[in-house]
């Protein structure tokens, strides 16, 4: 900071100060430090081209379109601004367009393995899943004993549902590269996708064996056991990855995270503090500390941070989620229902999100926009047991005597365990014979 005092134009500070703020995590600062050094060097394609990468994150095709063109005109060979003109074609879905800017790469750098593997993406993409393989195989031959182009044949073999070749792929990587605690842990994944719990976790072990030090598989294992409802077993493995390394921000916002998701809240809060003691600035863990308010009932402080944490990432479906949350816990339905209408724009998918716009819905006697809701999230996710329920209350209340009747057995069928369905059967057969006695005693 001192030197950027001195000369403002010193673009090697700048540059520095871009490569730290990325490795803090902070790519706002990031960017704007690469902003001055672009402004201070028009003809500098390195801050040009990571100029580029965050507007390609952004989703912001067209600005990061001026920035690689800008480049490549005086610069048709640039390896990475190839790259990055391939991945926005691609984003656009001119995946033929794509294929022959990465073919023009592996022409200009016959061993650029990473060509090949983004090739074979794009020509799966395209449908030409026989040309893709082909590729892959051809990065393999280029070197061996490479991970990432093993790896990728092995992800390529489960996503054509060849989960047997998979299976065979991925241990002959591991023969191959036997410390390689990367290939374990697919190895884990592939078998937890394949619900074989055992093995993914007999995976995980070897992962931790190969290389002790490596925090990377005892995040892992902690994340399974947390999911398959082990507890213990999880928090341990997350304090064996802190021991490993006591300053790592990351560990420490994991174990916070478990811990609100636990409701040990108190033990939240302490990670939370001391983490936003080192790092005040820390998006993640920001949000965390809102998510903690929000459980706490703290519901004034959790809406004036996520109104901050908005203003910086407008385009975070989270936020406006808990921030809608919030402004229902102080009964101001009206402000809910807009954060959470635009959760629910910025992510079509936030079942959630949609979820609590149908429950307050409920509330406010609005069925036919509860139902609305409901059949949304049955429509992607059928087997929904709340989004059922909302639906059949929905038709409960408007009437639809058969809708409803219909969509209650369908809940008693996916939870015959579950006592609702039943009750709500029961409450419809009783408001039948009020309202239509002849057809209820038909």
């Amino acid at each position: 900071k001192n030197a950027l005092q001195i000369d403002p134009q010193y673009i090697e500070v700048y540059t520095k100060l871009g490569e730290t703020q990325l490795k803090l995590g902070n790519p706002q600062e990031a960017f704007r430090a690469y902003s001055m050094v672009a402004k201070l060097d028009p003809n500098n394609s390195d801050a040009q081209l990571k100029l580029a990468t965050f507007y390609l994150l952004g989703k912001k095709i067209k600005e990061a379109r001026e920035k690689v063109d800008a480049v490549l005109s005086k610069e048709p060979k640039n390896i990475e601004a190839l790259f990055l003109l391939a991945s926005l074609l691609e984003m656009e879905k001119k995946f033929n367009e794509a294929s022959m800017v990465l073919e023009k790469i592996i022409e200009l750098d016959g061993k650029q393995t990473r060509a090949y593997l983004e090739l074979s993406r794009v020509l799966v993409h395209d449908g030409k899943i026989t040309e893709a393989e082909k590729i892959l195989k051809q990065a393999i031959d280029i070197d061996p004993t490479a991970i990432p182009p093993q790896l990728a044949l092995f992800r390529f073999y489960i996503g054509q549902k060849a989960y047997a070749r998979a299976e065979e792929e991925i241990k002959k990587s591991i023969d191959i590269n036997p410390e390689n605690t990367d290939l374990y842990v697919e190895l884990g994944n592939f078998y937890f996708r394949q619900n074989k719990r055992d093995k993914a976790e007999a995976a995980y072990l070897k992962a931790i064996d190969a290389d002790p030090e490596n925090i990377k598989p005892y995040m892992v294992i902690a994340g399974f056991y947390d999911i398959t409802g082990r507890k213990d077993p999880a928090l341990s493995m997350y304090k064996k990855a802190l021991d490993i390394q006591p300053e790592d921000i990351r560990i420490m916002d994991s174990i916070a995270k478990f811990y609100v998701k636990n409701k040990n809240f108190d033990d939240a809060e302490e990670y939370i503090t001391k983490i936003l003691k080192e790092r005040p600035q820390y998006f993640p863990t920001r949000m965390l500390k809102g998510e903690l308010l929000v459980y706490q009932h703290k519901f004034d402080e959790a809406i004036l941070l996520f109104d901050r944490l908005i203003k910086e990432e407008p385009t975070l479906a989270r936020s406006y989620y808990f921030k809608g949350l919030a402004h229902l816990g102080k009964g101001e339905n009206r402000i809910a229902k807009t954060a959470l209408g635009k959760a629910v724009e910025l992510n079509p998918k936030y079942i959630k999100a949609k979820l609590l716009l149908a429950e307050i819905y409920m509330r406010e006697n609005d069925y036919s926009m509860a139902q609305k809701e409901s059949e949304e999230i049955l429509g992607t996710s059928p087997e929904n047991y709340h989004a059922k329920l909302i639906l059949g209350n929905a038709y409960l209340y408007q009437r639809k005597t058969k809708e409803a009747k219909e969509t209650f057995e369908s809940l008693i069928k996916l939870k015959p365990e579950k006592p609702v369905g039943y009750y709500r059967l029961g409450i419809l057969y009783r408001l039948i014979k009020e309202y239509d006695p002849v057809s209820y005693t038909h």
